[in-house]
């Protein structure tokens, strides 16, 4: 990774340390092909027990499918439940991806073919002060670029700042969720647009 992803990830762990210990996510679940596909809701019990993940008093089904565009491009893949070991969350993680601690308070998910392209999660304190993070988020990304754009990005609730580098876009998101606010930032390449992908695992991402 760059120096200046080095730095994002260095500064935002002094500002924002959360309480874990580092492990990589449960991978206990087997993984059918992609063609494999069970299609169902998330309030559906009728699924074994070996297909299904209890959060929060929901039943999550181990798989389902996610809708996103790569380069404008539109695609839908099977997308597999994963649990975080270092911060109380699950989310859905597409077949080409893979869930990883980073370090305390910060898991990533990474292109498995180019780890440079992720997206790092960070969950935040329910009293969060948006003023100061929103303050914090723009003063990296300043230290990288001048010039902050909005990402054009579908994100309900929630605001995002981007910045350019050369070939690499970092995009920062937050999602002022009530319960389960979190900050997201995004590593990508102009000519490799994965951010849609990324955000849509994000949106299937349930606290603990």
């Amino acid at each position: 990774m760059t120096s200046w992803t080095r730095y994002i990830g260095c500064v935002t762990f002094a500002a924002f340390l959360l309480s874990g210990c580092g492990t990589t996510t449960d991978e206990n679940a087997d993984e059918p092909q992609e063609d494999s596909v069970k299609e169902g809701n998330e309030g559906n019990t009728s699924q074994g027990d070996n297909h299904n993940n209890r959060s929060d008093n929901k039943v999550r089904l181990m798989e389902q499918n996610l809708q996103y565009t790569i380069n404008g491009e539109a695609k839908e893949k099977t997308a597999f439940l994963k649990k975080s070991d270092n911060q109380p969350f699950s989310l859905y993680v597409l077949q080409q991806f893979r869930l990883s601690a980073e370090e305390p308070g910060k898991d990533i998910v990474f292109l498995t073919e180019d780890d440079s392209i992720y997206m790092r999660i960070e969950l935040l304190k329910a009293d969060v002060n948006w003023d100061e993070v929103e303050k914090n988020v723009q003063a990296q990304l300043k230290s990288i670029s001048e010039t902050i754009s909005d990402p054009s990005l579908d994100v309900e609730g929630g605001t995002g700042f981007e910045v350019e580098s050369g070939d690499d876009v970092i995009t920062s998101i937050l999602l002022k969720d009530e319960k389960s606010p979190v900050r997201l930032t995004i590593f990508t390449k102009k000519d490799r647009d994965y951010r849609d992908a990324f955000l849509e695992m994000a949106k299937t991402l349930m606290k603990r």
